[in-house]
């Protein structure tokens, strides 16, 4: 092979060689063109599930707390109630409270076992609140016959941190959790134990 014929291979080695690195690095650009919204999702959605998870358990804990502290109390006045729910929602911190809903009832569980609620309050809609008398789905574990509970629920309405457009606005929580009365007193009709709010009469008189 003259040393002409070996220059004239070289340059066409190196012509494809050029070529394959230039149609690499376009295959590589294009994949990483089609990569980037797929793991820019990604990160949104690992930022906003993270987000979620963390106020979802504030707000269980937010529940079981208005559960607790007005279960341990044999009578509640209603200015003690909204006590409960102030000092209840700081649970939520440093997440913000306005976007919360609470609802804290006395439910007593007549002859029947069927559950009514004796009184309830609501914060800071004070519309949320069921009326005296409505009937009120309870697990059957908690149907005990001429027994009352309190029942709690807080929700969070969650918006998105980031990529608002992609996740929609959602509700978090809004699971009751039931509390026996740890002091409550024998009142109403049948007199069961149940914390009575001080305005209103125990049950299971509802009217």
């Amino acid at each position: 092979m003259t040393l002409l014929g070996a220059n004239m291979k070289g340059e066409r080695f190196s012509g494809l060689w050029r070529r394959f690195r230039a149609a690499s690095d376009g295959v590589a650009a294009v994949e990483a063109a089609l990569a980037l919204p797929v793991m820019a999702i990604a990160y949104v959605g690992m930022v906003n599930v993270a987000q979620m998870v963390m106020i979802n358990r504030k707000v269980t804990q937010l529940t079981l707390a208005l559960s607790d502290l007005t279960a341990r109390l044999p009578s509640v006045p209603t200015a003690e109630v909204t006590n409960i729910f102030n000092a209840a929602e700081t649970i939520l911190l440093p997440y913000d409270s306005d976007k919360s809903k609470m609802v804290i009832a006395s439910v007593v569980i007549g002859a029947d076992r069927i559950g009514r609620v004796c009184w309830a309050n609501s914060y800071p809609d004070t519309k949320l609140a069921p009326a005296r008398g409505a009937t009120v789905s309870l697990p059957d574990s908690i149907r005990v016959a001429n027994t009352s509970v309190i029942m709690a629920r807080a929700s969070y309405e969650f918006t998105p941190v980031i990529g608002s457009a992609v996740f929609k606005q959602m509700t978090l929580g809004d699971d009751p959790i039931y509390t026996r009365p740890r002091n409550g007193k024998a009142d109403g009709d049948n007199s069961i134990e149940q914390i009575v709010r001080t305005d209103v009469k125990g049950c299971p008189k509802f009217t």
